[in-house]
């Protein structure tokens, strides 16, 4: 690996003869032999060879050296060999001093240490497939002696700032990370985010002291390189600091799972042996991948800087290829996962809390019974990260039907952007403030230039609700059209425009004023198929609701539809049926609202809308859920003309909507589906998912159906193809089998028959043949 030191002041490196040295060390030390050079950054480093057989190592530091920092690497040494530690020692010279200073021939001083010598091999010439679970819980007990060793211990030089310290590792990170490649700074700071705004706030609970603070590959010793079972010795103390007494294990164990093909493997190994000897808390548990990654980070930025000024150096790049290797291999990783391996391995108690039943007994008693849970056997999720959620037993679950946490659970970004402006500011639109009109004018820019006006709420009920009112407003009439089977939200307005809500169980059917159009199923509906046809079929059914209307001599208000039918079934409409409804409604007066509370954000991978795929603009459109990625924020979007005529004198005031730390998420996940270009991995993941679906579908019977646009994705299960018989009680079956195979979905549609598939967007290609592994099994077995 590359070597680690400060390289900010400057430095003059020693560079004595042979002779010279060797005259210094008989006049100072009484010693004589052969010296040989070892490698040295900017220190001069020799192997001495006694003429009576011994062995000692001589170090000339460089000239920015400081003799403070010096006296302390010789007094942890003396500490911890004073404690039967396996560390070398610094020799006493005839003036029993341990450091003697020299001068060369240009004048410039320096100070020269005889160190005793440590017999053996270094960890780093080990072949990493030969290392085994006894060389990892020695090295783990090894480094736990050291750390006990130096807790006792106390050294005015060891406060100091020091480059690598990784206290400092974020600062480095962020002044150096610019010198790295595009797709290296996405890495870089993936981990950075994760440190920002998970571990740092955890730190002040660390236990701190002096630590050793480099025990990388070139500085443990092993037995042996052929069959390396123990550590046997610990060398260079140059950069020992007072920090985190945790970050000498996340040193530690970043170079030792370096080129491992299951580094947690040899995390677990090292972490519980450490912890045997010397005992962790549970928070040092807590930040220990972050730091390890961190270290990580911070050895590759400053590889970047090292070859920067010296480019023709091919050796810098190779050493610092592993470091970039296990990056790669973290971020693959599940941090929670990750952490309750160590819990267990450390014997620790998982993260528990309060039993399900007493959690499903107080639901039940107090929340109100109406709350529903999922699965026969409720789950307890306490974390989420990515595509997964997890249980408080670590156990990870694919997640498949969240489209409200859109960018993946518990994104760093977003989530840094809500802590930040927490940490700020949070109040209320009556006050100017930045956010407010950032966070509209980049959600506007992704609209149609019609849609300029942006009214941000807390849900998508209340942007519906908020539509509802905006469009009677406008249009002066008092009808409503709904679509058969949507549901619109929870609000009294919303569940009346709501006929999967008042047309099913506890439900009143159709307020006077709400008029049902036919649910536009190209699979199930009353017109079958994707064509001129089937659309104009379904458009008339519009048609004949707006002649009742007038028939009446009432006028509608409004049309609202999803701009793909979710509840109802996962459903695709057939091409060309908004642009034909729209031209219906807008004639007899009404406003067409495309609610994208489910759909929008990119998800459909063709248009950020899903309402584009249809090539209209609504005169309204309503979003919610993906919008916050969990954060309860929502908006309605309109035109000029529509917002005007909602100025009638009465003030339109929402406490919270379009707060300060609202918006900084909004707009971070708006940044994140840019940079992380999910609409297009949307559109090409969505396509191979689709695909593999279809042959699933040529194998069994039992699917119906498949149909989607990039990864909102229905699988419509039936007993019969012919008859379309709904397979409901099978569907709930597999849901079930989903559910122990570890992979989280739900059913949709009247007779709860589809599957419906609706991922965050941080699901993988992986997830995707995890997803038809299983499926294939469920169908197999229900079949």
């Amino acid at each position: 690996m590359l070597q680690e030191h400060q390289s900010e002041q400057e430095i003059t490196t020693p560079g004595f003869s042979e002779a010279e040295l060797l005259k210094l060390l008989a006049d100072n030390y009484q010693l004589s032999g052969t010296l040989k050079p070892l490698a040295g950054y900017c220190d001069q480093n020799l192997l001495l060879s006694t003429d009576t057989g011994k062995r000692f190592i001589v170090k000339v530091a460089n000239s920015a050296e400081k003799p403070l920092e010096l006296a302390m690497q010789n007094a942890a040494m003396a500490h911890l060999t004073n404690k039967e530690l396996a560390v070398p020692h610094a020799l006493a010279n005839q003036q029993q001093k341990q450091m003697t200073r020299i001068t060369d021939g240009s004048g410039i001083n320096f100070n020269l240490r005889v160190l005793s010598y440590l017999t053996g091999d270094f960890y780093a010439d080990i072949n990493t497939k030969t290392q085994t679970s006894e060389l990892w819980q020695s090295l783990g007990q090894f480094i736990a002696e050291i750390n006990n060793g130096l807790s006792d211990f106390s050294h005015p030089g060891a406060y100091r700032f020091f480059e690598w310290d990784l206290a400092h590792g974020f600062g480095i990170c962020q002044t150096k990370k610019d010198l790295l490649s595009s797709a290296e700074q996405v890495l870089v700071e993936h981990f950075l985010d994760i440190y920002q705004t998970q571990t740092m706030a955890l730190l002040s609970q660390c236990r701190q002291g002096v630590i050793h603070n480099d025990a990388n590959d070139y500085n443990l010793i092993v037995n042996s390189t052929e069959c390396a079972t123990s550590i046997t010795g610990l060398i260079d103390f140059g950069d020992m600091v007072f920090s985190h007494v945790i970050n000498e294990l996340a040193i530690t164990c970043a170079y030792a799972l370096m080129k491992q093909a299951d580094p947690i493997n040899a995390l677990v190994t090292i972490v519980a042996s450490y912890h045997q000897h010397n005992q962790l808390t549970a928070t040092e548990l807590e930040v220990l991948l972050s730091l390890i990654a961190l270290r990580l980070c911070v050895s590759v930025c400053n590889s970047a800087q090292a070859i920067k000024a010296q480019p023709d150096n091919d050796y810098l790049l190779i050493s610092a290829k592993p470091a970039w290797q296990l990056l790669t291999q973290l971020k693959k990783q599940n941090a929670y996962s990750v952490l309750c391996q160590l819990r267990l391995a450390c014997g620790f108690e998982t993260d528990s809390g309060k039993s399900k039943t007493d959690i499903t007994s107080f639901r039940k008693k107090h929340l109100g019974k109406t709350l529903s849970l999922s699965y026969q056997q409720p789950l307890k999720i306490v974390r989420g990260q990515g595509a997964y959620l997890f249980d408080e037993q670590g156990r990870r679950y694919l997640d498949m039907v969240n489209n409200v946490c859109h960018v993946g659970h518990c994104h760093p970004k977003v989530v840094s952007a809500g802590q930040e402006q927490l940490g700020k500011l949070n109040t209320n639109t009556r006050y100017l403030h930045d956010n407010i009109v950032n966070y509209a004018e980049k959600l506007l820019a992704t609209m149609p230039d019609e849609l300029s006006v942006c009214m941000l709420v807390n849900s998508g009920s209340e942007a519906n609700e908020l539509a509802f009112r905006l469009a009677k407003n406008y249009s002066k009439g008092t009808e409503l059209l709904v679509v058969d089977g949507a549901y619109h939200g929870n609000t009294n307005a919303c569940i009346e425009a709501s006929p999967y809500k008042f047309d099913g169980p506890g439900g009143a059917g159709a307020a006077e004023y709400v008029h049902i159009v036919d649910l536009p199923d190209p699979y199930r509906g009353t017109h079958l198929g994707n064509s001129p046809e089937t659309t104009n079929a379904y458009a008339d059914s519009v048609n004949k609701v707006l002649s009742n209307i007038a028939e009446q001599k009432k006028k509608p208000s409004a049309f609202i539809c999803e701009s793909l039918q979710g509840v109802a079934g996962q459903i695709i409409m057939p091409d060309g049926y908004l642009s034909a409804v729209y031209e219906k409604v807008r004639a007899a007066g009404g406003v067409c609202i495309a609610d994208e509370v489910q759909v929008g954000f990119g998800r459909v991978g063709t248009h950020m809308w899903a309402f584009e795929t249809q090539g209209v603009t609504p005169d309204i459109v309503t979003l919610g859920k993906p919008i916050g990625n969990g954060h309860p924020m929502a908006a309605v979007i309109t035109t000029q003309a529509i917002a005007d005529a909602f100025v009638n004198g009465m003030e339109y005031f929402n406490t919270f909507g379009g707060n300060p730390v609202s918006c900084a998420i909004g707009s971070a996940v708006l940044d994140v589906i840019h940079d992380e270009n999910l609409q297009q991995h949307a559109l090409q993941l969505g396509a191979y998912f689709m695909a593999q679906l279809e042959q699933v579908q040529q194998d069994f019977a039992l699917i119906g159906d498949v149909r989607g646009l990039g990864l909102f994705i229905g699988v419509e299960l039936v007993e019969d193809r012919v008859t379309k018989e709904p397979a409901t009680d099978k569907t709930g079956l597999l849901v079930e089998f989903f559910k122990e195979h570890n992979i989280l979905l739900s059913t949709e549609g009247r007779y709860y028959n589809i599957l419906k598939i609706k991922p965050p967007l941080a699901f993988s290609k992986t997830d995707a043949d995890e997803f038809i592994s299983v499926l294939r099994l469920g169908l197999a077995k229900f079949s």
